[in-house]
C-alpha cells in the first residue's frame, strides 16, 4: 500500500550522498511503460534522472519501501527534509481508475459501442476483399482496405485495446477469418505502440545518459510513424492467404489430417506472397509479416513454418503478431473448440515465451501490458470466494458482483485495487471461469446492460 509520495529530486540529492531508495512499488510512466521495478535498490542518480526525464515529479514509496542514508538508517518525514507531496502538485499520479463504477461502466458501454462499429465496419471490408481474392485471382481494392485499417488505428491508438471488453463466444465462428483480422490488427497495433515506445527509451537510455544541450527533439525512435503505419496495413492483410485455402479445411470441426495441414500452411509464405505480388505490396514490413507470422520467437520452438530463418532474423513487429494471433485465436470460438478464458490464455502465453530471448522479452512485456495479466471485461475469483468483474488491468480494479458463496449481491458494490487489499480481497490464481459464454452469463444486468450493451449474445 502506498503511504506516501516524495519529491523526484529530492531522492536524487539523497542518492548523490551516499543514500539509497526502494520505491516498493512499480513506478510507471503515463503510457504504461515500466521504469522502475518495487523491489530494486536504487544507489546511482541515472535511472532517477531518467525518471525526472520522462515528466514524473514524485515517486511513491510503499510501506515496503523506503529512503536510506549511507549509513542504511531509514530516513524520511518532514524533519529529515522529505516532506509528503500534496496530491493537487502532482500532474502524473491520477486516483486509481475505476472508483465511480456509473461513470466507469458508462464510459466502458460507448467505448465498446464505437469497437462494435468499427469491428462490423472492418470485418466487412475483410470480407469482401477476400471474396475479391478468390474471384480476381489474388487481387483486391487494397485503397478501400488502407483507408479502413486508418481508421481502426486512428480509433486504436486513442483507446489502446478496446476489444478486450467485448465477448469473443458471440462471434461464429463461420465469421472468424474476418474477425480475427481484426483483433490482430487492433491488438497487434497497441502492443507495436507499446513495445516502441518501451524499447526506444531503453535504446535512448543506453546511448546517452543526458540529453543534449538544447536538443529539443522527441528522441530515439526505433519505428518512425511511416512504418507504424506500414506495420498496421500489414496487421491487417497478414492471414489474406487463407483466402486461396478452402473454407471446409479452415471450418473443419476435426483434426487436420498431416496432407490437410500442409495445405494451410501454404497460406503464407505461398498463397500471401502470390497476393502481395499480385496487388504490387512490395514493402518488405508487409512480405515479413505475411511470411512469417508462423516464424520462430526463440531458438528451438517447435512447429513453426516456413523453416528458412532463424528467430534472431524475425522483426518485432512480426514476433508480435504471432503472439497476437496465437492470443486471440485461444479467446475466441473456432469450429473446432470454445473460447479460452483470457486470464488464463494470457498466462500460458507469458509462461510459454518468457526468458527467452532478450529482445523477446521486450515484446512480452509490451503485450503483457496490453492486454493485462487480468484483461479488462473478464471475471475473476478472489480468495474470499467471490467473483469480480475486471474494470481495470492495472492494479487490478476490480468490481465483486456476488458475495462468498457466490450468490448475486443485492446492491451494486464499489470497485477496489485487488492488488491493494490483505490476502482474503486478493485474486485467486488457482480458479477461474473457463469460457467466455460462462463469463457473460455470470455478469449482473447492470455490468451486462451497461458495459457490454453491443455484444449481447
Amino acid at each position: 500500500m502506498i503511504e506516501r509520495l516524495v519529491s523526484i529530486d529530492r531522492l536524487i540529492e539523497q542518492v548523490r550522498q551516499g543514500g539509497r531508495v526502494r520505491t516498493g512499488v512499480d513506478v510507471y510512466d503515463r503510457s504504461g511503460t515500466l521504469l522502475l521495478a518495487k523491489d530494486i535498490f536504487v544507489d546511482q542518480v541515472k535511472p532517477l534522472e531518467f525518471i525526472r526525464r520522462q515528466g514524473l515529479r514524485s515517486v511513491p514509496l510503499a510501506r515496503e519501501g523506503g529512503v536510506f542514508d549511507v549509513t542504511g538508517n531509514r530516513i524520511g518525514g518532514e524533519e529529515d527534509g522529505f516532506p509528503d507531496v500534496k496530491p493537487q502538485d502532482l500532474h502524473d499520479t491520477p486516483a486509481p481508475a475505476g472508483r465511480d463504477v456509473t461513470r466507469r461502466l458508462k464510459d466502458i458501454g460507448e467505448i465498446c459501442q464505437e469497437a462494435s462499429r468499427l469491428h462490423e465496419k472492418a470485418a466487412s471490408c475483410l470480407k469482401k476483399a477476400l471474396a475479391q481474392i478468390r474471384q480476381n485471382r489474388g487481387q483486391f481494392d487494397l485503397q478501400s482496405v488502407e483507408s479502413q485499417v486508418l481508421e481502426l488505428v486512428g480509433f486504436m491508438v486513442d483507446n489502446d485495446y478496446p476489444f478486450s471488453y467485448m465477448a469473443r463466444d458471440i462471434f461464429s465462428h463461420d465469421d472468424y477469418l474476418f474477425s480475427h483480422a481484426v483483433h490482430v490488427c487492433a491488438l497487434g497495433t497497441a502492443v507495436v505502440h507499446r513495445f516502441n515506445a518501451s524499447f526506444s527509451k531503453a535504446v535512448e537510455t543506453a546511448l546517452w545518459e543526458e540529453p543534449a544541450p538544447g536538443n529539443n527533439s522527441p528522441g530515439f525512435s526505433y519505428y518512425f510513424p511511416d512504418d507504424l503505419r506500414e506495420i498496421s496495413l500489414g496487421l491487417f492483410v497478414y492471414d489474406m492467404g487463407k483466402a486461396m485455402v478452402p473454407a471446409s479445411l479452415l471450418n473443419k470441426p476435426t483434426p487436420l489430417t498431416r496432407g490437410e495441414f500442409k495445405i494451410i500452411r501454404r497460406h503464407s509464405h505461398e498463397y500471401g506472397g502470390r497476393i502481395l505480388e499480385e496487388n504490387r505490396m512490395d514493402h518488405p514490413t508487409l512480405a515479413n509479416l505475411v511470411q512469417y507470422h508462423h516464424g520462430p520467437l526463440f531458438e528451438g520452438e517447435k512447429n513453426c513454418y516456413p523453416g528458412d530463418r532463424s528467430f534472431s532474423d524475425i522483426p518485432p513487429y512480426v514476433r508480435i503478431c504471432k503472439l497476437a494471433d496465437i492470443y486471440d485465436a485461444m479467446i475466441s470460438r473456432r469450429s473446432y473448440q470454445e473460447a479460452a478464458n483470457r486470464v488464463a490464455a494470457a498466462t500460458t502465453l507469458f509462461r510459454t515465451y518468457v526468458k527467452k530471448d532478450p529482445l523477446l522479452q521486450y515484446i512480452l512485456h509490451a503485450f503483457v501490458s496490453t492486454i493485462g495479466v487480468y484483461p479488462p471485461g473478464s471475471i475473476v475469483f478472489l480468495k474470499n470466494g467471490q467473483m469480480a468483474y475486471v474494470l481495470e488491468s492495472r492494479g487490478p480494479i476490480v468490481l465483486p458482483f456476488t458475495d462468498t458463496h457466490r450468490h448475486p449481491l443485492g446492491r451494486r458494490p464499489d470497485p477496489f485495487d485487488a492488488g491493494d487489499q490483505n490476502e482474503l480481497f486478493q485474486i485467486d490464481n488457482d480458479r477461474s471461469v473457463k469460457t467466455p459464454k460462462a463469463v457473460y452469463n455470470r455478469l449482473p444486468p447492470f455490468i451486462r446492460d451497461i458495459a457490454l450493451p453491443a455484444v449481447r449474445p
